[in-house]
């Protein structure tokens, strides 16, 4: 609003102050002034009213909006923390949780509003967000329900299939549970009504009961005839009879069944309750398991009974043993331990064992003559003596504890059996042949014979290959009789031996602690090894030197193949036999015999 100024229209004067006027002042103007006045007042009144005015309507706005806001907050997080409980039933039924944090809300927040205009107008605002949430909330609550229902008939579903397939299932528990077709069974109760609610689709629902049924039937034929190939024959019979019955309107289970030679109400019953071609799927399946499984039993019954030919024939060769005495640890790795402690429990003293008080009974000892007779009865139970077997391990029986021995070997025999022994080729009756006939001294027929008993120990013959290779041992090797072939096969027979007593006392040693064995023994055979190996190869060139008649050249040891190369290409005459018995010497100097023994051994 405009408000008028007042404007003086006198003149400057040079009169002096006080000079008397000769007329009255007109007082119109000064009425009219204060008149003007009066009106700015007025106006100037009502624009601050009409301010006011408009300040409360901003107020009133600010307070909705934020009142609004906070109660959308609200709503939108009690919608969030409810859409996450599980504990459905009392979000809209039960305790009503919904309506109680709503209440809650109106309470807390609308409740600040003191404006009775804006109050009304949160009202309004309040009850749209609440049920447009609460439907959005149900939509979730509702998906929940519908989700652990179909859990909890999943569930039962999974119980009744895996209950259906057992054995021992009968027909009355199968169509109790699918029902026939004048009575419903458990499934079908359990979704008929989601189903004619809406909740479930009824396509589905059928396809996962027959699903179910499959299931069922492959489940059973599994359990029942995965292991008999012939019974699934019979299966695969039935299905295909089935169906050309089914083909030709004429279907009598019973009659089917009996020729297919299926004595099996229930297999009957689950393969016919579904689609032929699930029904050949299934038993074509489990003929193929069951060939496998069979298969592989028999496999493992043949395992079985090469194992146990295998333990009866260590058992026997046992029942040989050169030695005075047996320990339990000895006996029980070739007779089962409840056979000998059955032996023991029933008469210490018969059974033959000395146990001693606080000793492990591992440790306890049984005479040679005792051991060959627990071994002959447990031979004889198992069936396993032929008459000719019988009558050889008979023989031992009548034997002294401590067998008799010549004092030294033959010693061709001996090379000839260690051979053998160490090559996994030696048997017990050519062993007890040497020992008829004398030829082995008590030592040694004990070395042979812990060597045939611990031939099949994975972890020590694991190391003696490491040992061969150590010592470059070959078949060839151990046959030949020349100093560095002797040498190799006694620094092998050394560690094969300690290698063998060390198993033999410490019959639980790991693979780790036979190899730190073994590589202990290995080296301190190193020196003595090294130093007749030497020796051998010193003696081969001297022999070289000589091997043809009338004629001498040297031979170094530095570089003995470059020396017989020289020779052979120094014009001396030499017939072709001669030449080709140097050619022969360089091939030797060149194998594993006399490996490393000079720098020149590529040449």
């Amino acid at each position: 609003m405009r408000i008028p100024v007042y404007r003086s229209d006198a003149q400057r004067t040079n009169e002096a102050p006080g000079r008397s006027f000769s007329a009255r002042m007109d007082a119109r103007p000064f009425v009219e002034a204060a008149l003007q006045k009066g009106a700015s007042t007025r106006a100037l009144a009502d624009a601050v009213g009409a301010y006011a005015e408009q300040r409360g309507k901003m107020i009133a706005e600010a307070e909705y909006n934020e009142t609004a806001l906070a109660l959308d907050e609200e709503i939108r997080t009690a919608t969030y923390d409810l859409s996450r409980s599980n504990d459905i039933g009392n979000i809209f039924d039960g305790n009503k949780l919904w309506e109680k944090k709503m209440k809650s809300i109106q309470s807390n927040v609308l409740g600040r509003v003191k404006n009775s205009n804006v109050r009304r107008k949160l009202d309004f605002s309040f009850n749209q967000s609440e049920i447009q949430s609460r439907f959005k909330l149900q939509g979730v609550v509702d998906q929940k329900i519908v989700k652990r229902e179909q859990a909890a008939i999943a569930a039962r579903d999974f119980r009744a299939v895996a209950a259906l397939s057992q054995n021992g299932a009968t027909m009355e528990d199968y169509y109790g549970w699918f029902g026939t077709q004048t009575m419903p069974g458990k499934s079908t109760v359990m979704t008929d009504g989601a189903v004619r609610a809406g909740r479930f689709n009824p396509d589905a629902v059928s396809k996962a009961k027959l699903a179910m049924r499959v299931d069922v039937a492959s489940g059973y034929v599994a359990n029942r005839y995965g292991a008999e190939p012939t019974s699934a024959m019979k299966l695969i019979s039935f299905v295909n009879l089935l169906d050309e019955a089914e083909i030709n309107d004429d279907v009598d289970l019973a009659q089917i069944a009996g020729k297919s030679g299926i004595v099996d109400p229930y297999a009957v019953t689950v393969l016919s309750q579904i689609p032929r071609a699930e029904a050949l799927a299934i038993v074509t399946a489990n003929l193929s398991v069951a060939i496998k499984i069979y298969d592989a039993d028999e496999k493992f019954k043949t395992d079985l009974i090469q194992q146990n030919n295998k333990s009866n024939e260590e058992a026997y060769f046992l029942g040989f043993t050169g030695k005075a005495t047996l320990t339990y640890a000895e006996l029980s790795n070739v007779i089962p331990v409840g056979y000998l402690d059955a032996k023991i429990a029933d008469s210490p003293l018969q059974a033959g064992f000395a146990i001693l008080d606080g000793q492990p009974r591992g440790a306890a000892t049984i005479a040679a003559s005792a051991a060959k007779r627990l071994i002959y009865d447990f031979l004889d139970e198992q069936n396993y003596l032929s008459p000719e077997k019988r009558d050889k391990l008979n023989s031992q029986i009548g034997t002294s504890d401590e067998a008799s021995f010549p004092d030294t070997s033959n010693q061709g025999e001996k090379v000839r059996l260690n051979s053998l022994a160490n090559f996994g080729k030696l048997t017990i009756e050519e062993l007890n042949q040497a020992r008829l006939t004398n030829s082995l001294s008590g030592a040694d027929y004990i070395m042979l014979e812990n060597k045939i008993f611990t031939k099949n120990d994975k972890n020590l013959n694991e190391f003696l290959r490491f040992s061969k290779a150590e010592y470059s041992y070959t078949e060839e090797v151990a046959e030949a009789d020349d100093e560095i072939s002797v040498a190799i096969t006694a620094a092998y027979d050394a560690v094969a031996k300690g290698l063998i007593e060390f198993t033999m006392d410490n019959p639980d040693a790991t693979s780790t602690q036979i190899k730190t064995e073994g590589r202990a023994l290995i080296a301190e055979q190193a020196e003595a090894h090294k130093a007749v190996k030497r020796e051998g190869y010193l003696k081969y060139l001297s022999q070289t030197e000589t091997v043809l008649p009338g004629i001498t050249f040297t031979v170094g040891e530095a570089n003995p193949i470059v020396d017989i190369n020289t020779f052979l290409n120094s014009g001396v005459p030499i017939s072709p036999n001669q030449r080709q018995i140097l050619l022969n010497r360089i091939k030797v100097l060149k194998s594993l015999r006399f490996r490393a023994q000079y720098p020149g051994t590529s040449q």
